[in-house]
């Protein structure tokens, strides 16, 4: 049996009162950066468990867990971002 992606789901469950979270995930990069996370900090970070169809348990200390929200760039950013980019073409082309 295999999953769908919708049924590949990642989960990151902690509460107020324990140290650390625990991260259920299927996602192939979230996995490898756990994993080397893991190896390189194994005193804060670990693998529970793992499932048949490639699903992962970490336990990480709440601590190194963060949640970062990108907001969206403004149309100036944009624009100055796809001048740049255009310089640069222009200036790599004539080189």
């Amino acid at each position: 049996m295999r999953l769908t992606k919708y049924e590949k789901e990642t989960i990151i469950l902690f509460n107020e009162s324990e140290d650390e979270a625990s991260i259920y995930t299927y996602n192939a990069g979230l996995k490898t950066r756990l994993a080397n996370f893991s190896r390189k900090y194994p005193q804060l970070c670990r693998m529970k468990e793992k499932n048949k169809y490639g699903g992962r348990i970490y336990l990480i200390d709440k601590s190194r867990l963060s949640i970062h929200l990108q907001p969206p760039y403004s149309e100036e950013r944009i624009e100055t971002v796809t001048r740049n980019l255009q310089k640069t073409e222009i200036d790599y082309k004539d080189k």
